[in-house]
Formats: structure tokens, C-alpha cells, sequence
């Protein structure tokens, strides 16, 4: 472009409208106008963008190179689609020479596995999404038109089936227990019991018992039981579930590769901060790279689908237990933003209850480094999410008056990031405030669990609390005693009650960083208690010594089902900590609600941390 001259101008086709002159400028079949309201002669104008005629571009040296450009351009519009499928077709066709190359190259050992199985995964959840996007439509409209023309069941039929299956299902589980675990350990009877105590104890101090639907309470119950008995009493759930925990351990590892650079080759030396707090940063840019490709919805919708049509709750409620198996609660609060105005008290408990009985897979990966089994622990997240959903409408029902059709409401997880680079930056960024939510919580709370302590030995000395006749009084101590019939309800084995309810008392009074912290240094004590073969004694405040080796274990020893119920009943968000943030953070997106929020916040705690504590007694019936 340049400005116009005189004898340019004249070069230029102008066309007059009264007094407005218009340059029309045919380039290529679009059509470029320029417009001045002068009243002067065109031949005249000057400082006048002008649009050099199509001679004159030819006779620029870079003339070739722009035509063949333009005609690129317009190849791959008009052939865009063609040209697409071209390249995936390439890409498909090169996996595929691979995975042929690699399978006979080496097949049968574990890699040649785990290439297989993700690649038979993959293709299955294409030929659904294929047939979906197909036929999807079609088989809606004739369901559709059944159920106008009265072919389909009628509601009070469907209900009906649904009683039968559920009774069917219920009775099928309970008979698989009896047959191969109770019949052989009479002991789990009592995990058995818990169940039926905590619900009992629950639907007595319901909101409002007379509007309980058992449902979603039976149905939750159920479905833990089976992922359950998939996990526990089945020796491919178990390994399977064994090598995901692996595979999760095998991946976080990578984590090292960044750590060093940024902190050296001795960053280990500061394991908590440089080594835990950096794999939140790696976990959490992949799950946000997964959220840009669109595997992470793929996932969550399924799971999201299975819980909506057995447990009976809204979309919105199975939709957010179902994201919150993989992130935090705080995160999934955007989902539900735009339905705050809208949810009932019953679903705002429901809500906040998914957050306090899940965790997030950023700060999973914690636990594992901490040393809990990594198997269990993807377990006990998923297993926390219908047990979340039945928890809580059974704490707190929906009742008549207030329930509302929800199975339309439209929860859409938006991508984020112009492209990988991109979503795994915001991945890393949105990290931060966990980071330091971590650090601070942990140097706050293990700062005022020593000056309370320290406070707890004083006043007990003062009344002849003094080791080795009397343990010290600790806050510990208390909580040993306040939460043993918990755990025992749960499946623990006696003589472990002590230590156990001491973790579950760090993880509700404070939060369950400290408390699987105490558990790794349990899991090590266990490790060099088992290779000791000379006599030991238990102090008075469950601490174990060793009397050959003159060692005491401070902080005891567990058997290694009671280390897998704890596992499961310390993963969980709830604590009273944590009731202060999630409140906050609540009342800071929806401020209109922030009396309703206060209001169910003290019962869905409660829901949050028996919900935890039915997903260990699952555990307490099935493990071995």
C-alpha cells in the first residue's frame, strides 16, 4: 500500500454518487471500497491509501510467490476438511506400524501390556464416541417415541424395576460377602455393624428422616461394595489397581528432573518442600493438558452418567462428585457457579459434602510420598464419591416441597489454553495457591499442635500425668481416646485402635496432611518391627520398644489391614480447617448465599467425615 498520487489516481477506477467518491478495488473476488466525502476533483486527492492495480503486483519481483500463496490459501480452505482427514489418517496409520512393530518385536512382557490394553482402550471409547455422534439421535427419537405411543414403561413400572434390581443387587453383594469373607473371618462382622450403626445414628439426626429417599443411600452403599470387592477380593482388581499405583509412582518420579534444576541435586534434603511441593506443580499441568484434550471430560461424563441413573441424584450433583474424584473441591466450585442461585439446601449440602470427602489428585500424590499405598488410595477417591452422594441425602434429604427436575441442568467443563504449551502453564500456575495452602497450613498447624502440647504436658504434670508410670497428656492422647469406638466400628483390630484414632483425630481436628504423615512414619515403623525378632513392649502412649535394641518406635506399629483402613479413612478434605476455607471460598462466588451456606455447612462436615469413615469400613469387610 501507498499513499496516492495524482497520475495513480487517475490509474484507479473511481465512481462518482453525487458528491461522494467511491474507489472499487477487485481483488481476487472480494470487493474493497474506500470512501471520502471531498468535494474535489479525484484526480486530486492526496495521503490516499491506494491499492496498486494487478500489472503493477505482477511486476513485483515477489509477485510468483504471493500468487502461489494466495492459491495455497485457497486450496486449503476449499479442501480443508479432506486435507484433515488426510493427516489423521497418516498419524493412524503410523501408530499402527508401530504398535505392529513393537508387538512383534517383544510382546509378553509388561510394556507390550500396557501398549496393548491403552491402545484396545482407546479404540473402544472411539467406537462409542463414533457411534454416538452416528446414531445418537436416531435411537434418543425412538425412545422418544415409544414413550408416546405408551410402549416404553411407565414411571411407577420403571420404579418398580428399579426396587427389584436394587433388592436383587443388595442381596447378591450381601450373600458374596457372607460366602467369602465373614464365613471365613467372623471378626469382619463388626466393620458390618459400624455400617449399620452409622447409618442408623445418621438417619436419626437427619434434617428430616420422614423425607429420606433410600435410593441414593442403598445404591451408594452398593456401589462402593462391588469397587470394593473389585479391588479387594479379586486378584486382577488387586493388581490391576497395584499397577496403576506403581505406574502413578513411576510417573511422579519425573518430578525430579525439574526439582534438580530449579533446586540442585540436593533438593531432597528438603524433602517436603522441594520434593511433595514440586509434584503438585508437574501433576497438576498434566491434568490441566488432559482438561485441553478432552480426555479428563470423556471420563468424568461416564462416571458422572453411572451415579445420576443408579443413585438417582441431579446431573449437577453426580457431575460434581464425579469431577471431584481427580481435582479439589475448590476447583470444582466453578462447574456449579452458574446453578448457585438455583440449588436447593439439600444439593448445596450435597455439594459441599463432595468436597470434604474427596481429595484432590494433586494433593493424592502427597499421600503416596508420605508413604500410604498408592493402589488404596486411588481406591478410597474414587470409592468417596458415591459414598458422598449417599451420605448426604441421607443427612440431609431433599424434601418434597423444595425438589425440582435437575436432569437438564448443563454443567460444561470448558477447556483452557490456546494449545498444550498454554494449558500446561495454567496447569502449573493454578497450582500456586495449593502450594501454599500446603506450606502454610503445615507450618501453622504443626507450630500451634506443639504449643497445645506443650500446654497439654504442663497441666498434666501438674496432676502427676509423668512418663514412664502415666503417658504424657497430648492432644494425641486425647484424640486416642476420644475416636477408639470409631475406629473400632471400623474393622481396626483392637490393640491398633490407639494409634489409629490418634490420625483420625489429627485428621479432623486439623487436616490429614499431618495425619498421613503420621501414618508414613507408622508404615517405617512397621518395616523395621518386622525384621526385629527379640522381645518388645508397648509404652502407655502406644509407642513401641524394643528392648534388644534398646529403639523405641515412637508413634507404634499397625497390622497391614489396619494400615489399609486408615488409608481410607484419612482420605478425605474433612476437617475444621478446611469448613473455614470452604466456606470462604463459597460465600466468595455466591455472597446472595452466603446464610444458606453457613447453614448446611456444620452438618455437611459431619456427612463428609462419616463418609470417609463408611468407605473404611467397606475396606475393613474386604481387605485381607
Amino acid at each position: 500500500m501507498a499513499n496516492c498520487s495524482e497520475e495513480q489516481a487517475k490509474d484507479s477506477e473511481w465512481v462518482m454518487e453525487s458528491e461522494r467518491f467511491i474507489n472499487v478495488k477487485v481483488d481476487d473476488g472480494n470487493i474493497d471500497t474506500a470512501t471520502t466525502e471531498s468535494t474535489d476533483r479525484p484526480e486530486v486527492i492526496v495521503n490516499y491509501q491506494y491499492v496498486p492495480p494487478e500489472w503493477l503486483q505482477n511486476c513485483s519481483p515477489l509477485g510468483p510467490v504471493v500468487r502461489v500463496r494466495k492459491s495455497l490459501d485457497r486450496f486449503i480452505k476449499s479442501h480443508g476438511k479432506k486435507l484433515k482427514m488426510a493427516i489423521y489418517t497418516l498419524l493412524l496409520l503410523c501408530y499402527f506400524s508401530y504398535f505392529i512393530g513393537a508387538m512383534v518385536y517383544r510382546f509378553g512382557d509388561e510394556g507390550s501390556i500396557r501398549l496393548l490394553v491403552f491402545t484396545l482402550l482407546v479404540l473402544f471409547f472411539y467406537a462409542i464416541h463414533t457411534m454416538k455422534r452416528m446414531f445418537g439421535n436416531r435411537v434418543e427419537a425412538y425412545f422418544n417415541t415409544l414413550h408416546k405411543e405408551r410402549k416404553y414403561p411407565s414411571k411407577r413400572t420403571r420404579k418398580v424395576l428399579l426396587r427389584l434390581v436394587t433388592a436383587y443387587v443388595a442381596v447378591v453383594v450381601i450373600v458374596v460377602i457372607i460366602a467369602t469373607v465373614i464365613r471365613r473371618d467372623p471378626y469382619r462382622l463388626v466393620p458390618v455393624s459400624g455400617i449399620a450403626i452409622f447409618t442408623f445414628c445418621l438417619f436419626f439426626f437427619s434434617k428430616d428422616p420422614s423425607q429420606v429417599s433410600w435410593r441414593p443411600v442403598l445404591w451408594g452403599y452398593m456401589l462402593q461394595l462391588v469397587f470394593a470387592l473389585i479391588v479387594l477380593q479379586t486378584s486382577w482388581g488387586y493388581d490391576l489397581f497395584d499397577w496403576l499405583g506403581k505406574r502413578v509412582t513411576e510417573f511422579l518420579d519425573h518430578t525430579d528432573v525439574g526439582a534438580i534444576f530449579v533446586f540442585g541435586e540436593k533438593f531432597t534434603d528438603h524433602f517436603f518442600a522441594f520434593k511433595v511441593m514440586s509434584v503438585i506443580f508437574f501433576f497438576s499441568a498434566v491434568i490441566s493438558i488432559l482438561y485441553f484434550l478432552g480426555w479428563m471430560q470423556v471420563l468424568i461424563e461416564k462416571m458422572a452418567l453411572i451415579m445420576q441413573y443408579s443413585l438417582g441424584t441431579s446431573a449437577m450433583e453426580s457431575l460434581h462428585a464425579a469431577v471431584n474424584v481427580f481435582v479439589g473441591w475448590a476447583e470444582t466450585t466453578t462447574l456449579v457457579r452458574p446453578l448457585f442461585d438455583k440449588m436447593t439446601l439439600s444439593e448445596l449440602h450435597t455439594v459441599m459434602t463432595n468436597g470434604f470427602a474427596t481429595v484432590a489428585g494433586s494433593t493424592l500424590v502427597v499421600y503416596v510420598l508420605f508413604g500410604a499405598p498408592a493402589n488404596h488410595l486411588l481406591s478410597a477417591s474414587v470409592m468417596s464419591a458415591p459414598a458422598a452422594l449417599a451420605i448426604s441425602k441421607l443427612f440431609w434429604p431433599e424434601s418434597k416441597e423444595t425438589k425440582r427436575d435437575t436432569s437438564n441442568d448443563a454443567c460444561v467443563i470448558k477447556r483452557e489454553g490456546r494449545n498444550i504449551v498454554d494449558a500446561a502453564s495454567i496447569g502449573a500456575i493454578t497450582a500456586l495457591p495449593i502450594v501454599a495452602y500446603i506450606i502454610a497450613s503445615v507450618i501453622a498447624f504443626f507450630s500451634l499442635l506443639g504449643f497445645v502440647n506443650a500446654t497439654l504436658i504442663w497441666m498434666g504434670e501438674r496432676v502427676g500425668l509423668i512418663p514412664p508410670e502415666y503417658p504424657n497428656l497430648t492432644f494425641q492422647l486425647i484424640c486416642s481416646f476420644l475416636f477408639w469406638p470409631l475406629v473400632f466400628l471400623m474393622g481396626i483390630e483392637s490393640r491398633d485402635c490407639c494409634v489409629v484414632a490418634r490420625m483420625v483425630g489429627i485428621k479432623t481436628f486439623i487436616n490429614e496432611f499431618l495425619a498421613y504423615e503420621d501414618l508414613g512414619k507408622v508404615i517405617k515403623n512397621n518395616q523395621i518391627f518386622e525384621s526385629y525378632d527379640g522381645p518388645w513392649t508397648r509404652t502407655s502412649n502406644c509407642d513401641v520398644f524394643l528392648l534388644d535394641r534398646n529403639q523405641t518406635l515412637t508413634g507404634g506399629v499397625i497390622s497391614e489391614h489396619s494400615v489399609v483402613v486408615t488409608t481410607y479413612a484419612l482420605c478425605g478434605f474433612s476437617n475444621i480447617t478446611a469448613l473455614g476455607i470452604m466456606i470462604g471460598a463459597l460465600t466468595a462466588i455466591a455472597p446472595d448465599r452466603k446464610e444458606d451456606i453457613v447453614r448446611v455447612s456444620i452438618r455437611a462436615l459431619i456427612s463428609g467425615c462419616f463418609a470417609c469413615f463408611m468407605t473404611a469400613c467397606m475396606a475393613g469387610i474386604l481387605s485381607e
